[in-house]
């Protein structure tokens, strides 16, 4: 098997076997990427995908907004639910193409910053903030996590990572039913393959 470049919370890694590998569940799962992405991940299933344009005027997160009307990014979107329990999972999975200026300026509170902002609205419980950079300064990594309430008095877990490499960001955000068995393995496989890969 190649070796790949794979980042972990903290850790920037070469490895040469994928964490999913010891999962036999995972081998069902789907590698979900933009071929102009620098990160994959593993995903249930094949997400739906929408194109983001230059000349949308909300696309997120980017501080200067492309002068074109040519692809920028997608956003994928994975969600599953339990009839029986209401219990759900749901991912949503932001790309896009940044510039040299945005990525070396993006430091540690932009990045938590913005993961505060896409939670505005949500009371998080034992909110937790992490930050790690890889040797060289150029691979960043945010989350925050926390706990809430689902409508149907279940309890949910959030957490939202903000990746940047060095031609583009990724986010991605997950919500599940945190005493769902099922979707807790789906968020263990998805967080453990997330892996970055040179262009």
């Amino acid at each position: 098997m190649n070796a790949c470049s794979r980042i972990v919370f903290g850790l920037f890694l070469l490895c040469t076997v994928p964490a999913w590998a010891e999962d036999t569940s995972a081998s069902l799962f789907y590698k979900y990427s933009n071929s102009d992405a620098e990160y994959t991940v593993m995903l249930p299933e094949a997400p739906t995908v929408s194109t983001i344009w230059g000349d949308d005027p909300k696309i997120p997160y980017l501080e200067n907004l492309p002068q074109d009307g040519e692809a920028v990014g997608e956003i994928a979107v994975l969600q599953r639910s339990d009839p029986d329990t209401r219990d759900y999972f749901d991912a949503k999975i932001t790309f896009l193409k940044a510039d040299t200026n945005f990525l070396t300026g993006m430091t540690q509170e932009k990045m938590q910053a913005t993961l505060e902002r896409d939670f505005k609205g949500i009371m998080l419980e034992e909110k937790k903030l992490d930050f790690s950079t890889s040797a060289n300064n150029d691979l960043k990594w945010a989350t925050i996590t926390g706990f809430s309430v689902g409508k149907n008095n279940r309890p949910l877990y959030n957490v939202e990572h903000y990746l940047t490499g060095q031609q583009s960001i990724l986010v991605i955000r997950v919500q599940y039913s945190l005493e769902n068995k099922l979707f807790a393995d789906y968020y263990k496989t998805l967080n453990d393959s997330i892996t970055y890969r040179p262009l």
